[in-house]
């Protein structure tokens, strides 16, 4: 008995790639009624590998995007220090010593000016 349904699924087996291979499923009534069903679920999963496309090459750009901008602020880092380091007094002083310019030792101070009691010219 299995041994008989073995064979007769084996041979409706064949009998199913014989049909695909040969074109005469395409004839019947049935797939004539799946037909627009098959449609529509082939266009389904080509949006949804076209999608698939756009959001890696989204996350390709987004995970560049972030890698320029860790390199960015790196480099930002860096050159503000070295202006930090540039900008010290002890440093502009050692730079300023040959061309004459010298460090102020008072300290600044402020010169009020008053003003005279303007003259109207009605006096």
């Amino acid at each position: 008995m299995k041994e008989e349904k073995e064979k007769n699924q084996k041979k409706k087996g064949g009998k199913t790639v014989m049909k695909v291979l040969g074109g005469t499923f395409l004839v019947k009534e049935s797939f004539s009624k799946q037909f627009p069903f098959m449609v529509y679920v082939t266009l389904l999963l080509m949006i949804i590998i076209t999608n698939t496309y756009i959001a890696e090459e989204h996350n390709r750009k987004l995970t560049d995007t972030g890698k320029r901008l860790y390199d960015l602020q790196v480099e930002y880092v860096q050159v503000k220090s070295e202006i930090m380091e540039a900008s010290k007094q002890s440093v502009l002083a050692k730079k300023l010593e040959g061309t004459g310019l010298k460090e102020a030792v008072e300290p600044m101070r402020r010169i009020n000016i008053e003003d005279e009691p303007s003259k109207s010219p009605q006096q």
